[in-house]
């Protein structure tokens, strides 16, 4: 059976109605595209904010303040989040700055924290040693391949043994290091910086403060984590 061609009039009020559609369509799907990207941006400094207020809730004596045991059981408890997750987050807010981590988000913040702790330099996520990368471009490399490297480096430390961590500073003490400069910074010393230097292999690093005058030694007290 013949179709008959519909006449020209309502043909083109048919190409018009589709057109407007599709312009629809386009104009909400644009829409769409910049909300992601703006709720992208706001959960990336939540993620910063959330890292920060749980920073300033583990220092003692606040978790107890507040009827915890302890800073783990606030998280569980209190916060309803894993330690685990809260110590990460803390580690991208004393590791990487504000600017950096709203730049990478929270995952890739993450991992290249977890692959500066893993190199036997005392790396710092935005400065990571050359061989550690092995010709990686860290602002270009995604999440899984630097989680990659992570794990390489953590194999082959393992291989090797303590021995070959030599004269380098350990994750924990570069993590107390970065802690104390983050609390300084807080408290108003935008000029400190707190390093763990390496001393004899098989011993614990020395703490190295600088940046921090003399007017601001009951600061330095107030960032110190208690003994």
């Amino acid at each position: 059976m013949a179709t008959k061609k519909l006449p020209k009039t309502l043909a083109l009020n048919a190409k018009k109605k589709a057109d407007a559609a599709r312009a629809r369509l386009l104009a909400q799907a644009r829409e769409d595209v910049a909300l992601i990207k703006r709720r992208k941006q706001e959960i990336t400094e939540a993620f910063y904010d959330i890292g920060e207020a749980l920073l300033r809730l583990r220092k003692d004596p606040i978790p107890k303040l507040l009827g915890f045991d302890g800073f783990g059981q606030l998280c569980s408890k209190g916060l309803g989040v894993a330690p685990s997750t809260a110590n990460e987050l803390i580690a991208v807010v004393t590791r990487v700055s504000r600017r950096d981590a709203l730049k990478w988000g929270k995952e890739k913040s993450l991992a290249l924290v977890a692959l500066a702790d893993a190199t036997p330099a005392a790396d710092n996520p935005k400065a990571i040693d050359a061989k550690a990368l092995r010709g990686l471009d860290p602002a270009e490399a995604s999440v899984r391949e630097l989680k990659a490297l992570a794990k390489a480096e953590r194999t082959t430390s393992k291989k090797n043994g303590a021995a070959s961590r030599g004269r380098t500073s350990s994750p924990g003490e570069r993590r107390a290091a970065a802690e104390i400069q983050a609390a300084l910074r807080e408290l108003g010393v935008k000029t400190a910086s707190v390093s763990a230097v390496a001393t004899r292999p098989g011993t614990e690093s020395n703490v190295r403060i600088e940046g921090v005058p003399f007017t601001a030694l009951p600061l330095l007290r107030r960032a110190l984590p208690p003994r």
